[in-house]
């Protein structure tokens, strides 16, 4: 197995950057909005549905939302009521509150209300019910409305059973500021909007370039630069520097173009920086091992990858240790910039763009 088969599989290890979109994708391709109300908990406040397939239980059946505002200072801006059941006292009996609708009880983890307001007091919530129309049951990982009709007691359903919230973000536009996504670019049928044109400059970088459309169903990936960076190493470089008084060791990388529906090369930049070690530390950044020579930029087809590297090099004199048992530690940062060319914008400066941290140990072996 190659290295850039192995570090393929260590997906979940910090080397692994996430991909670089220019628009950013919201809700996955296939999916409706994950965490939608579904139904909420009506005017007793208190859950009675029970969720099926793959939908949350946002609160648990025969309970409210925990800890909402229940019982509030009067006018003479003391605290009057003692907390019953699993209320929590938030302010002492008798003790002066900070304002006249300061809040002297809350309903505790069951979320229902169980003290009854004394003196000049005002409940928020009667006793025996929670805060109404909070949230009961939650569209799950498909965004869909799973759990059927009816719901419990006077629970009141939002989304219809097998249907997904409409008109949700699906792409928003990234730190470019352009719309570079096409709508249904997934299924050509779907009925996602374009909000913002491709190519239009958006107003800022949450701006909705797509949403899901009546069906309330993602069809549209985000499109725009997708590198992925990945060390063919990422555990700590440990560096051994001897009577010599200099040590280097080359790091290994890949870089991926992952992108959707783009052109059929992508040209990016290969940035390596000090970081927290010692000026000097990167020399002999090369974007592409395939091509003779350094290079710092290079092209990677769609669906393929490149090789690139550089040294890093640590002098005795700028390493300062006491033992051998306790290296000199520090990082150096590395990017793979998508660098547009037109008549696409060029993204490169997106602070978003793909990294990755080297940690390096280095271990003066002339420490005692």
């Amino acid at each position: 197995m190659s290295w850039v088969e192995r570090s393929m599989i260590v997906a979940v290890l910090p080397a692994l950057a996430s991909a670089a979109h220019a628009d950013r994708q919201v809700i996955a391709p296939g999916t409706g909005l994950q965490s939608a109300v579904e139904v909420d908990s009506g005017a007793n406040g208190i859950c009675q549905t029970k969720a099926r397939g793959d939908d949350l239980q946002a609160t648990p059946v025969g309970r409210g939302t925990p800890f909402q505002d229940e019982i509030r200072c009067g006018p003479d801006r003391i605290a009057n009521t003692a907390a019953a059941g699993d209320d929590r006292q938030l302010i002492a009996v008798g003790s002066a509150c900070g304002g006249a609708r300061a809040i002297v009880v809350d309903t505790g983890p069951d979320g229902i209300a169980n003290s009854t307001a004394a003196g000049d007091d005002v409940w928020d919530i009667p006793v025996g019910n929670a805060a109404p129309n909070t949230p009961c049951v939650l569209t799950g990982a498909n965004g869909l409305a799973d759990t059927p009709d009816p719901a419990g007691g006077d629970d009141v359903r939002i989304l219809l059973a097998g249907h997904a919230e409409l008109n949700t973000p699906v792409i928003r536009c990234g730190p470019n500021h352009v719309a570079e996504t096409t709508a249904n670019n997934v299924h050509p049928g779907g009925d996602d909007v374009q909000r913002v044109g491709v190519g239009a400059s958006c107003p800022g970088t949450a701006t909705v370039v797509v949403d899901s459309g009546a069906n309330g169903i993602a069809e549209t990936r985000a499109q725009g630069a997708e590198l992925v960076l990945r060390l063919a190493n990422s555990r700590p470089l440990t560096i051994p520097i001897r009577r010599r008084g200099t040590a280097s060791r080359t790091v290994k990388l890949a870089v991926f173009n992952e992108e959707f529906a783009g052109p059929a090369s992508r040209a990016y930049v290969l940035s390596v920086s000090d970081g927290s070690c010692p000026d000097g530390t990167v020399t002999q950044v090369d974007a592409d091992a395939r091509t003779p020579g350094l290079q710092t930029t290079a092209t990677v087809p769609a669906g393929k990858h490149v090789k690139g590297s550089f040294v890093v090099t640590l002098a005795l004199e700028r390493v300062t240790s006491v033992s051998r048992k306790i290296p000199f530690r520090c990082t150096v940062n590395v990017e793979a910039d998508a660098v547009d060319t037109a008549p696409a914008p060029d993204d490169a400066a997106n602070p978003d763009n793909n990294s990755a941290s080297v940690e390096i140990d280095a271990v003066d072996l002339n420490d005692l």
